[in-house]
């Protein structure tokens, strides 16, 4: 059966589709776990990485000839490490294409503003301490990288991926029309796996979001929190006061006070840093998919 890889990209509903649409055995076959993908795809040097040893643990995993399900590759870290400007993305992509064959890619993506937004409460849930606007202007220095808007700028990933699987089995799918029109977002899809005339059963049980961040205006306590709780993004936290980090980070997600107008200053925040930057990459991307991007919202050249 045919094999789908799903690299992302990042807060662009990738948990949902692997926790309720990939496990639904009437369709797919889940291949691998996250831990997985990265031991075989993302974490490997480049001195060390062998396309055949991958391919091997690929073909074990694979589903039978005639089990009638659609073998799948999901993990958005597959499209590169959002906190570090995704630099690996394209080598990645070259990884799976050697060591997976023929495959059809499906992107998931959202409005680069939204999910600006949604990376950077994902910064903070990690421990980040930054304010947004700190967090959105930040330079390392040479050698070192951080989140840019490279992250969010699609395009030049799908392009990549086509050059290496074929344009044509190339398939990008909005959040904003999964969260509007789920049974439309599902036919688009399943007519791409399965041809145009696909009229098969597309119905899903709903399921609890997962993954809620706090509220906007919970962001100042967070980041207070985050002083005492270790994570990712600051593991020298003072640890002897940890009970006061889970005290905080406990109100932060309850705090509602103020919530509009955060929500508003942070959108602000986020517009003035990157408004005007995606149009291009936008137009780009569009042939990739069957809705109009334009009319979701999103910026266009």
């Amino acid at each position: 059966m045919s094999l789908l890889i799903h690299p992302g990209f990042h807060k662009t509903g990738t948990t949902w589709l692997q926790q309720q649409l990939f496990t639904d055995r009437r369709h797919f076959h889940m291949m691998f776990d996250h831990a997985d993908i990265d031991r075989l795809f993302v974490s490997p040097h480049d001195l060390d990485f062998s396309a055949d040893a991958a391919k091997a643990e690929v073909d074990t995993r694979r589903s039978g000839p005639d089990s009638g399900l659609i073998d799948v590759i999901s993990s958005e870290t597959l499209c590169g490490q959002m906190f570090h400007g995704s630099r690996l993305s394209k080598v990645t992509a070259r990884r799976l294409a050697d060591s997976c064959g023929p495959a059809k890619i499906l992107f998931t993506v959202r409005g680069q503003l939204s999910a600006t937004q949604s990376i950077y409460m994902q910064y903070l849930k990690r421990g980040g301490r930054l304010s947004i606007d700190d967090y959105l202007s930040y330079q390392p220095e040479p050698g070192y990288d951080w989140f840019n808007p490279s992250v969010v700028s699609y395009a030049k990933l799908a392009h990549c991926y086509g050059d290496l699987f074929g344009h044509e089995n190339i398939l990008v799918l909005p959040q904003e029309l999964l969260a509007k029109d789920r049974t439309a977002w599902l036919g688009h899809l399943f007519r791409f796996l399965n041809g145009p005339d696909f009229a098969g059963d597309i119905s899903l049980d709903d399921r609890p979001r997962e993954g809620v961040s706090p509220p906007a205006s919970g962001i100042p306590l967070l980041r207070a929190a985050n002083i005492f709780r270790a994570g990712t993004m600051n593991p020298n936290a003072i640890r002897s006061l940890g009970w006061l980090g889970t005290a905080l980070n406990s109100i932060a997600y309850r705090w509602k006070l103020g919530d509009v107008s955060a929500r508003k200053r942070m959108r602000a925040t986020i517009a003035r840093h990157f408004s005007g930057k995606f149009g291009a990459s936008n137009r780009a991307l569009q042939p990739y998919c069957p809705v109009d991007l334009a009319q979701l919202g999103y910026e266009m050249e």
